[in-house]
Order: structure tokens, then C-alpha cells, then sequence
């Protein structure tokens, strides 16, 4: 029962500074952590410039491989969509045609 329950103080200060006394811990640990991964870290980027000169290359041509991709899609798309506009005004003028043969107009709002 004692110092197994964290006590509650409706002592506001005294509330505050056990707060952030707890919050330090947390963060002190948090940092620990990290200092132990960074070892890791280190590690992995010296392995990676061990790797040999073609591996390396490869790792280098990723990034502008996926920039090229990325901007294969974005014509592919500008040309699909100029296609569709295409396809759709020729359809529209068909549509106007067929309307004049019968006698109809397509409404037009006056500006």
C-alpha cells in the first residue's frame, strides 16, 4: 500500500513540480534510449560505404529512377487528360449537330 499508488496532492505547486519531475525521468530514459540506438546507427551508415562501387551506384540511381517515374506518371496523366477534353468537345459539337437537325438549340446563359 505504501509507494505502490502515486498520491494526488491538491497542493497545486507541489502537484507541478512532481510533474515535472516525472516528466524529466521520462525524458532522461527517452534520451538514454536513443544514445544506446545511436550506436546502431552508426554502424549502418559505416556499413553502408563499405558497399561496392556498383551497389552504391544502385543506391544513388533509386532516387532519380523514382523522379523519373513520378514524372512518366504526371505526362502520362496531362496527355489522358487532354485526350478526354478532346474526345469530349468532339462529342459535345456531334451533340449540337444532331440538336440543329431537329429544331433544338443547347441553352446558352447570357453574360
Amino acid at each position: 500500500m505504501f509507494g505502490c499508488v502515486e498520491r494526488h496532492y491538491n497542493n497545486k505547486p507541489v502537484q507541478r513540480e512532481r510533474d515535472r519531475i516525472k516528466k524529466d525521468d521520462d525524458m532522461t530514459a527517452r534520451i538514454a534510449e536513443l544514445e544506446s540506438n545511436g550506436g546502431v546507427t552508426q554502424n549502418a551508415v559505416f556499413e553502408g560505404c563499405t558497399q561496392t562501387g556498383s551497389a552504391n551506384a544502385l543506391e544513388l540511381r533509386k532516387p532519380s529512377e523514382q523522379r523519373e517515374t513520378d514524372l512518366g506518371k504526371t505526362a502520362l496523366t496531362l496527355v489522358r487528360r487532354v485526350a478526354l477534353q478532346a474526345q469530349q468537345k468532339r462529342e459535345r459539337d456531334q451533340y449540337v449537330i444532331e440538336l440543329n437537325r431537329l429544331g433544338r438549340a443547347i441553352y446558352k446563359q447570357r453574360i
